[in-house]
């Protein structure tokens, strides 16, 4: 419920002329009036001459407002007292309260809601001190007394914003009169004023208020550690502070917010937790036991660590040191394709400490990082592992992995420069590995895909790996979901966290019996998952199609969820969601591509709505998780109907369908679209054919380019992050030449100018059609600038209708507070402009300018 742009006040005349239209303001809210007492000697003038006058009361005297939605019958707290807000009908120049002291504080909400994009003017009169905030800014304040009309010249966006006046009584009577002018160019918008604060969701929910940022169990499964974080409302800054949470007894049992403790973990074996703090440039780790309130010094002055890990003896601990690499001069001899990289002449080394005594003692050196994988139950031995380049065979770098006797030193390499190691860890046993890799991690082990395809390397799966025989045993090759995170229970089981077609979902494993069980839990998207040690129970956070995170308790033998943390469950109940439902199709090859479609609020099947389509076209889907780089639900709200497709190539579902992705540049996944979307607007009537727009971000952005010069259907789209050579792409992205060794294996610019050429959007600019807009962080390391720059300088060479917005000093991902919510409306803008014929907005954020 934010404006974007800067809203100007003006108290003789407004700068739209003569209004079209007008909205009488007369449904409020009131909470009030109370006694403000002014503060004692404020007679007397302070060091500087003032003295304290009436006016000061309003700056004076905060209410908490910020980030809350007022409704009726709510109660607040003012002064001593307790109000509940109250519905009132305040007619124009009509007295509010006839009989008033002065001094008296009375609070005012409403809400105005538009269906589009626009531009007015509040006329607000009032014989009384205001401050006049809309969606929790200042706009206004009046600090005279005089019965006087204050202009105010607002610009709001789609959706419902929030008006709050703070007034101050100066007379006997408060008389109020309030008008909405919209301005000359809007008289098409549908303005409305309530006292209901109910909304559709906006780019400010999704990114404001409070979350649960990571949450672990304990390992006796008493207690969570609950780590929260705040977006605060307006600013963009962040808070954090974290809570032991007592499951049992369902309350807090401490609450941790000094801001230098950090790594806050529990203890392996024992409810316990350990944390760091930083000391004149080093760290020190501690241990801290809550429920008998003593902390424990383990170790002090570590220059450099990145990481620590217990061993589950609880007797020493591992962590990992960071050297930075040697600093080049002017000139930089690069001695590897990843030494364009910053960190490449970094090295990582592994050191232990002793829990009781404190000794430090250095475990790995050399001219190779090294990386701990896992600690094995009785903390005897540990797996670590290395890795080199090695431009023989793809992929190009080949792992080795190391077990470590703790005690007498002896290394054993348990295999030598394997192309696809994975990760590794032990069986709660300790006599076998439970690794986590793509489909050839053990050659063709794990394979299974249709003759002459190529499996896909991020399609992940797990392999059991006997100690004593070496054996491999691939338990996922007939398994679809592609596998995030695992887990081995003390009691055996293996439980997986999984990309299952567009959901996240989780699976337990039986060893004896083969097979996979779904287990139920309460979010479509499954996020963090952390398991009791003792206890068959788990914590885990997660987001819906509708819901954003939550927190839940899982008992896995039982199978009950429970509701642990909804921070933002009073914000979000006022939130009102379009309809969404799954739609699929059978395309060319006859492979269901599934979907899913994201409706307007207030939909009505009679009517006609522009269309956005959203796709990702990598090597994973757009899953149904609630927020992330595209709200769709705020695209819905602002009155398209939004269709996602997760086209050939995905991981999720199978391993014959996420091998379409290998080598797949420009091919089958371009095809499911346009064919998707043609069978998409033939199926829904409500879908305006004439008004289609695309939207794709990195490989989508590749995905969105290459579109518009394959098809017309697309009136116009939006490319974020894209692709437009992949030659240039594959030879400077940071890892465009190591992604490459996945998504187009065994191919080069040289033996492949199929894909390398023939199908980068650059070599293809002269069938471009309709229109597009490229955005692009300039500092973008994933996906250098150049993609964007490059293409438009193509488009614009050759007349075609091409817009271009760098957002600056972002990366791949546009993160900054500020910059993610104008880059939000850049978006949403340029869509109205071109599939709603209103260009208003995006021209007053870009306006033309003659150079």
């Amino acid at each position: 419920m934010k404006k974007i742009g800067i809203i100007s006040i003006l108290t003789l005349v407004g700068f739209f002329g003569l209004a079209q239209n007008t909205v009488n303001m007369n449904q409020w809210l009131v909470a009030g009036p109370e006694k403000i007492n002014m503060p004692v000697f404020s007679s007397i003038e302070d060091v500087d001459g003032n003295t304290f006058k009436e006016s000061d009361l309003l700056k004076k005297y905060q209410v908490a407002l910020a980030g809350t939605f007022p409704k009726a019958n709510d109660a607040i707290a003012l002064g001593r007292s307790t109000f509940n807000w109250k519905v009132t009908d305040i007619p124009s120049d009509s007295v509010l309260f006839p009989n008033i002291e002065k001094n008296n504080l009375i609070l005012l909400t409403s809400y105005i809601n538009v269906d589009r994009w626009t531009k007015g003017t509040i006329n607000f009169t009032v014989n009384g001190l205001f401050e006049f905030f809309v969606d929790d800014e200042l706009v206004k304040t009046k600090s005279t007394s005089e019965l006087k009309s204050t202009k105010i010249d607002v610009i709001l966006n789609t959706g419902k914003h929030k008006i709050i006046v703070k007034l101050i009584s100066v007379e006997n009577n408060v008389k109020i009169n309030s008008v909405f002018e919209i301005g000359n160019v809007f008289t098409e918008c549908n303005l409305s004023v309530t006292t209901d604060p109910k909304h559709a969701l906006t780019i400010n929910d999704v990114l404001e208020g409070q979350r649960v940022s990571s949450a672990s169990i304990s390992p006796s499964g008493k207690y969570a550690l609950i780590d929260y974080s705040e977006i605060v409302t307006g600013s963009g800054k962040s808070k954090r502070y974290s809570v032991i949470y007592d499951l049992a007894a369902k309350k807090n049992v401490m609450v941790l917010r000094n801001k230098s403790i950090d790594n806050v973990s529990w203890l392996p074996r024992t409810d316990k937790i350990s944390y760091s703090t930083e000391f004149e440039g080093k760290t020190e780790i501690f241990l801290y036991d809550f429920i008998n309130g003593q902390e424990k010094l383990i170790a002090k002055d570590i220059k450099d660590i990145s990481y620590f890990v217990w061993s589950p003896t609880e007797d020493y601990l591992i962590y990992s040191v960071h050297i930075a690499g040697e600093k080049p001069g002017d000139l930089k001899r690069v001695y590897e394709v990843d030494d364009r990289l910053p960190y490449f002449r970094d090295r990582s080394y592994l050191y232990k400490i002793e829990t009781k005594s404190g000794n430090t003692s250095q475990l790995t050196a050399g001219n190779q990082s090294t990386y701990l994988n896992d600690i094995r139950f009785d903390g005897a031995k540990i797996l670590f592992s290395s890795s080199k380049i090695d431009y023989k065979e793809v992929p190009f770098s080949k792992e080795t992995l190391f077990e470590l006797d703790m005690k007498t030193g002896q290394l054993d390499t348990l295999w030598t420069e394997k192309l696809y190691g994975g990760g590794p860890s032990y069986s709660p046993d300790g006599k076998k590995l439970l690794i986590q890799g793509g489909p050839e991690s053990f050659g063709k082990l794990g394979v299974k895909v249709s003759e002459g395809r190529i499996p896909n390397s991020y399609d992940g799966q797990l392999y059991i790996y006997d100690l004593a025989t070496k054996n491999v045993e691939a338990i996922t090759k007939d398994f679809d979901p592609s596998v995030e995170s695992a887990y081995w229970s003390n009691s055996g089981e293996i439980y997986l966290s999984v990309t299952d077609r567009d959901y996240g979902n989780l699976y337990r494993y039986d060893g004896k019996t083969k097979k996979f069980s779904k287990i139920n839990i309460n979010v479509d998207v499954l996020g963090r998952i952390d398991y009791s040690y003792n206890q068959p129970l788990a914590i885990y956070n997660g987001t819906s199609i509708n819901t954003p995170n939550k927190l839940f308790l899982i008992d896995l033998k039982k199978g009950t969820n429970t509701l642990l943390s909804f921070p933002d469950e009073e914000r979000y109940s006022l939130i009102d969601f379009g309809k969404t439902e799954d739609w699929n199709f059978v395309n060319k090859s006859g492979t269901t591509i599934y979907g899913r479609i994201y409706y307007p609020n207030n939909y009505d099947p009679s009517k006609k709505y522009p269309v956005i389509v959203n796709y990702y076209g990598g090597t994973s889907p757009i899953e149904r998780s609630f927020g992330g780089r595209y709200p769709l639900h705020t695209w819905a709200a602002n009155g398209y109907i939004v269709y996602v497709l997760q086209p050939s190539g995905s991981t999720g579902f199978g391993q014959d369908f996420s091998a379409l992705h290998v080598n797949g540049w420009g091919f089958d996944a371009i095809d499911d679209i346009i064919d998707g979307t043609k069978k998409f607007l033939a199926e829904h009537t409500t879908a305006d054919a004439s008004n289609v727009g695309c939207i794709g971000a990195s490989y989508g952005g590749y995905t969105t380019m290459l579109l518009q010069t394959r098809t017309d259907i697309f009136k116009t789209a939006i490319s974020h992050a894209g692709i437009s050579s992949i030659t240039s792409y594959w030879g400077e992205g940071y890892w465009g030449y190591s992604y490459n060794t996945g998504a187009a294996k065994f191919s080069y610019p040289w033996n492949r100018q199929d894909i390398f050429v023939r199908n980068s959007p650059i070599y293809n600019a002269d069938k471009f059609q309709n229109s597009i807009l490229l955005l692009h962080g300039t500092d973008d390391t994933n996906v250098p600038v150049g993609e964007s720059l490059q293409y438009y300088a193509a488009l614009k060479l050759l007349g075609k209708d091409v817009e271009m917005v760098l957002v600056d000093g972002q990366n791949h991902h546009i993160l900054d507070y500020k910059k993610r919510i104008q880059w939000h409306y850049t978006i949403t803008s340029w869509f109205d402009k071109k599939l709603k014929d209103q260009p208003q907005q995006w021209e007053d954020m870009y306006p033309e300018k003659n150079f």
